[in-house]
């Protein structure tokens, strides 16, 4: 596993959830939470902080107690037990793209005379992770070679099924999405499946990251189910965390490590 590594991209900045990144659910940041997800899928040093913000720098220093000195901008560096990638505002705004990020982690470690198989990008808004889960991605990582490979996980599409759609033409009226008019008047249950990004997993090759692409055109797929395939991008997400928090509606054992 020593060319394979887990990233954590963790930007301070949010315009729907003000320090998305640090809000608690189960009583730990977002950022902390996938940082444990990481610790069950690759080594301490093999887990890459990515981020521009000393607000997250000091909230992950406090709970894994790491004294630190901030390092220099679009640098990687020995982070308690991980390293950091701190990132200038040039990879943090809101149009920055994540394979920006991943391309500058990489020309960073090559720097380091590190080479990369693959990495696994773990985003703290994808809060729920099982073991059973990590456990699965942990023996993707280990297995040889993988360059090229291309996983990510995805949940089934419920009510909200491209086939209920509808974009508007050029006089502001309705159409529907090209390939779903012959299910215009279809039961949700005859709907073809049809399968959404969730957040939750990327599994990247170098060639990948290298042409700047997080994923490619036919990638292979991590099937997840809801909650724990909930993504939080909305205060309504918020809610629906304090919903299965009060619930207990994970899936799984809940005491696992999905915490």
């Amino acid at each position: 596993m020593k060319n394979n590594f887990v990233i954590v991209p963790a930007r301070g900045g949010s315009k729907g959830i003000k320090n998305k990144n640090l809000q608690k659910v189960f009583g730990k940041p977002l950022v902390v939470r996938s940082i444990n997800h990481a610790k069950i899928i690759l080594p301490d040093n093999r887990i890459i902080l990515s981020t521009d913000s000393t607000k997250i720098i000091n909230e992950v220093a406090k709970y894994f107690k790491i004294a630190f000195k901030l390092p220099n901008k679009n640098s990687i560096s020995n982070f308690g037990p991980f390293l950091i990638h701190y990132r200038s505002s040039r990879l943090a705004g809101d149009k920055s793209l994540i394979s920006d990020t991943l391309f500058d982690i990489r020309a960073n470690l090559l720097r380091l005379n590190q080479e990369i198989d693959k990495i696994c990008l773990l985003q703290p808004s994808s809060p729920f992770r099982s073991t059973k889960e990590l456990l699965k991605v942990r023996k993707l990582m280990s297995k040889p070679g993988g360059k090229k490979i291309s996983k990510l996980s995805v949940v089934k599409v419920e009510d909200n099924h491209p086939a209920r759609m509808y974009k508007l033409d050029s006089s502001h009226n309705l159409i529907r999405l090209n390939g779903y008019s012959k299910y215009k008047h279809a039961r949700r249950q005859d709907l073809p499946i049809t399968y959404i990004r969730d957040g939750g997993f990327y599994i990247i090759g170098d060639q990948l990251i290298k042409d700047k692409i997080q994923y490619s055109d036919s990638p292979t797929p991590i099937i997840r189910e809801f909650p724990n395939s909930l993504n939080i991008d909305s205060r309504l997400d918020l809610i629906t965390v304090s919903v299965i928090e009060s619930e207990n509606m994970l899936i799984g054992d809940p005491n696992e490590d999905i915490r």
